[in-house]
């Protein structure tokens, strides 16, 4: 066996058969390109397998991303289709690719690594936790009607440059290009929708469906609240069915506006993570609390140890998972540790970190 490595240009087809024949042996599409930013050629650096002979036997793939929030700048690594043949699991070959893959994103400088799973235990003993926050509404019946004038389109041929427009006024989101965007309005069964006005001016849009994953879920949007919620009502219309629509916790004012209409809400989890500059990230937490005005914030990494506090008290822990749960929640920091009250409310207030993954940049 050879491996883990990322493959030549030569191989790039032998694989991509792989992947299609492991994880979408019933799609019409390829798997490149339903992530079309990931396996890019840009990319390829960051893929692992391992072979033998002619053959590829496990991959895993990681993907750079920068995420913008209002703590900060941070670098995330996405990391997925991990996959490796029946005829030869149980060997460890996909722990050694995802060890490679996290070995990749330190080199790369990334804050921590994010995937999509609901193998927890396997991932836990890699490190990955499963912390941050994501609500759902299940959109069942139409609760908006559309402004007057306005007009809502289904179709994927739109400007590029308009939708990134109203995607920038996020206040979390994974930067991106006009190449990005239009990369991922090519996705297939990525059904978009948009809302104009009686100007041709973009007010809002909403993303249905995504590949082989997120059918029947909304999970990228743009726009006021004002226009998101009689777009979604429009989708739910025209596709005459029960739509789940995913929400960052951070999106207070269009929560409030669904639970008003008595959508009913699931919480959940963000995704597994794990820390892997725990230096680079504590440096960007004290920059963040030194903005919002707690200057006597202690937050270190040092010999394993992670060392915080305010000046009333210093904790010490060397678990990643509590830090973790600290820092992205969504628990409160009463409810991972028994802080002095001083500590309590710095915490309270800086965390969880504004943190949130759009659906077009899931790997």
């Amino acid at each position: 066996m050879e491996g883990p490595r990322p493959p030549i240009d030569k191989e790039l087809g032998e694989l991509f058969q792989f992947l299609n024949d492991e994880l979408r042996p019933q799609n019409e599409w390829s798997i490149v390109s339903e992530y079309p930013t990931v396996f890019d050629n840009r990319n390829s650096g960051n893929i692992r397998i391992i072979t033998e002979g002619d053959k590829v036997l496990s991959h895993a793939v990681m993907k750079p991303m920068i995420i913008k929030s209002p703590a900060g700048l941070f670098k995330a690594a996405g990391i997925g289709s991990v996959v490796t043949s029946s005829q030869h699991r149980g060997k460890g070959l996909s722990t050694k690719n995802l060890n490679s893959c996290l070995e990749a994103a330190e080199n790369h400088g990334c804050d921590f690594a994010i995937l999509w799973t609901d193998l927890f235990d396997f991932y836990r003993k890699l490190g990955f936790e499963l912390v941050g926050s994501e609500i759902s509404f299940e959109l069942t019946k139409p609760i908006a009607d559309l402004p007057p004038g306005t007009t809502v389109k289904e179709t994927n041929k739109i400007s590029a440059d308009a939708l990134l427009r109203v995607y920038s006024q996020h206040t979390v989101q994974t930067l991106r290009t006009r190449e990005d965007i239009q990369k991922g309005l090519e996705i297939p069964n990525s059904r978009v929708y948009t809302l104009w006005s009686g100007n041709n001016e973009l007010l809002a849009y909403a993303v249905e469906g995504k590949g082989a994953d997120l059918n029947g879920y909304i999970h990228e949007w743009g726009g006021k609240v004002s226009h998101l919620l009689p777009l979604f009502s429009e989708i739910q219309r025209k596709q005459g069915r029960n739509i789940q629509l995913i929400v960052p916790i951070h999106s207070s004012n269009l929560i409030a506006e669904l639970e008003k209409h008595g959508l009913f809400r699931v919480d959940g989890y963000l995704g597994m993570i794990k820390i892997l500059n725990p230096k680079f990230l504590a440096s960007k937490i004290k920059r963040y609390a030194r903005a919002l005005g707690y200057h006597d914030l202690v937050f270190e990494f040092e010999s394993g140890k992670f060392y915080f506090g305010t000046e009333a008290e210093i904790f010490a822990t060397d678990s990643s998972a509590d830090i973790c749960r600290l820092i992205f929640g969504p628990q409160k920091a009463k409810e991972i540790h028994s802080f002095d009250k001083e500590t309590e409310e710095v915490f309270e207030k800086l965390f969880p970190l504004p943190m949130w993954i759009w659906g077009w940049d899931s790997i």
